[in-house]
């Protein structure tokens, strides 16, 4: 889980502090630690040297005796965590043991001491490893004659031991202060930032749904948050604004569309009547001359040109029905419902429509015809008008060696009718025309009337016409009410 900035603030102070803390802890605790070492390295130089002047005085010959009894007085009443040996030389110069403090002291003389006898000169080093220890190596006597060595020994693992109780007392005083610090930070980051920027955070989430529905941001905290809400409030208020002219603007638009297009409308109905009016005369004319035609056709055995005969005749006849109604009425025919089988309905407009779909180099079928019938309580004539816009569009739409299928089925008191392409669809602007009147892609050769007449008819008939969405092609829908729900 992502942590919020108060916390990530808090942790980030916590770190830096302790890393402080312990970073000047240690430095501090070397400084001192040098000091105080070299506190006690010259505390046993003083210390050798008050000795030896009081051995000088109560041996001054360099007596063995007189050195063991003067050095043990002394060390019973100054020697604290020091050791001292004490080595007398004879008349032939040799180094004797006069006596030693701790008998824990290696007994023999040390380079530095024999340096110090040397030079006769007090020499001071450092010992270090488990038992480290300041020495001090003092020649007694004078320099005109040495009577014997003093070697004193400081031991300074006291000072490692404080070193290490004061960095435990600082690691624990850096946790403290730490955690202190980081609370501190994180109560003053989540107040001064963290509820500013989770209140301005709240308002920018709600302008998802739009800039006149967005709360307004509070003006919380520091003034640079409270400037910042501010600027954010003026722009909200300047997006609404717009929000609310492009609305009206789009509102206008729409309404200027849609008088243009009853106007177009109200033009094709007056043409429209016109139209039926002098087409009327000639269709019947047609009709009759494919009569006799057909009767022609039959004497002479011509079945199969009988057949198309008869499919020509029946649309001249629906054509005719169409303008009969349209003089009358000034509209469609009223639909004449009666049980259809919308198989058949599919078969007899492919029918009709393959001598264009071979031009085309369409494949056009209807799938499971050998299946139980499909039928719905329909006028066909409607339905066979919805039909050949449909796969008129579909040839249009697919290239030579493509395919149309037509699909019938039935889900409860409904029966459907699908018409798919395997063409290349259309576009996500074509699909937000689908039933616009006059909205069409075939430029000057299309009227943009054929998807909206179809749809009224369907709504007709008491079903719809809708748009399938598909992978690749292009399929519709038509709906009806199943022949159960007739009569």
């Amino acid at each position: 889980m992502a942590m919020g900035l108060p916390r990530r603030l808090a942790i980030f102070a916590a770190l830096v502090s302790a890393a402080l803390v312990l970073g000047v802890t240690e430095l501090s605790l070397a400084l001192s630690e040098r000091s105080r070492l070299d506190d006690i390295r010259l505390e046993a130089m003083a210390i050798a040297s008050t000795l030896a002047d009081y051995l000088n005085r109560a041996a001054p010959s360099g007596d063995p005796a007189a050195l063991d009894a003067a050095l043990s007085a002394w060390a019973g009443l100054h020697l604290r965590q020091t050791s001292a040996v004490v080595f007398a030389t004879d008349r032939a110069g040799r180094v004797t043991l006069a006596t030693r403090t701790d008998s824990l002291r290696p007994v023999g003389l040390a380079p530095e001491d024999r340096a110090a006898l040397v030079r006769r000169e007090q020499v001071v080093w450092q010992e270090s490893g488990a038992r480290p220890a300041w020495h001090v190596s003092q020649p007694l006597g004078d320099r005109r004659k040495v009577t014997g060595l003093l070697s004193l020994r400081i031991d300074t693992a006291r000072l490692e031991t404080w070193a290490r109780d004061e960095r435990r007392r600082s690691y624990l005083l850096a946790t403290i202060a730490a955690i202190l610090l980081a609370g501190v930070i994180a109560g003053l980051t989540a107040m001064w930032v963290g509820r500013p920027l989770n209140a301005l955070g709240e308002a920018m989430a709600g302008a998802y749904a739009g800039a006149r529905l967005a709360p307004s941001a509070p003006e919380l905290g520091p003034k640079e948050f409270r400037a910042l809400a501010r600027r954010y409030n003026a722009m909200r208020t300047a997006l609404a604004e717009r929000e609310r002219e492009s609305e009206a603007r789009a509102a206008l638009l729409a309404l200027e569309e849609r008088a243009r297009g009853l106007e177009r409308l109200a033009l094709v109905d007056e043409a429209s009547a016109s139209f039926a009016h002098e087409i009327g005369t000639p269709l019947n004319t047609l009709n009759g001359h494919f009569q006799l035609l057909r009767e022609d056709l039959r004497t002479r055995g011509s079945e199969d040109a009988a057949r198309r005969i008869d499919l020509v005749l029946g649309q001249v006849e629906r054509v005719a029905g169409i303008v009969r109604a349209w003089l009358a009425r000034g509209a469609w025919p009223h639909p004449a419902a009666r049980p259809v089988n919308l198989r058949e309905v599919a078969r007899r407009m492919l029918d009709f429509m393959e001598p264009s779909l071979a031009a085309s180099g369409v494949t056009a079928t209807v799938e499971s015809e050998s299946g139980p019938p499909v039928t719905a309580a329909c006028d066909p004539e409607l339905v066979e008008q919805i039909l050949l816009n449909l796969i008129k569009n579909a040839n249009e739409a697919v290239s030579r060696g493509g395919r149309v299928t037509l699909r019938a089925g039935r889900d409860g008191r409904t029966s459907w009718l699908t018409i798919s392409d395997d063409g290349p669809g259309m576009s996500a602007e074509v699909k937000q025309q689908l039933f616009n009147p006059f909205a069409t892609t075939k430029g000057a050769l299309g009227t943009g009337l054929g998807l909206t007449v179809s749809r009224r008819l369907a709504r007709a008939l008491g079903g719809d016409l809708t748009h399938e969405p598909t992978p690749a092609g292009t399929r519709w829908r038509l709906t009806l009410p199943s022949s159960e729900m007739w009569g």
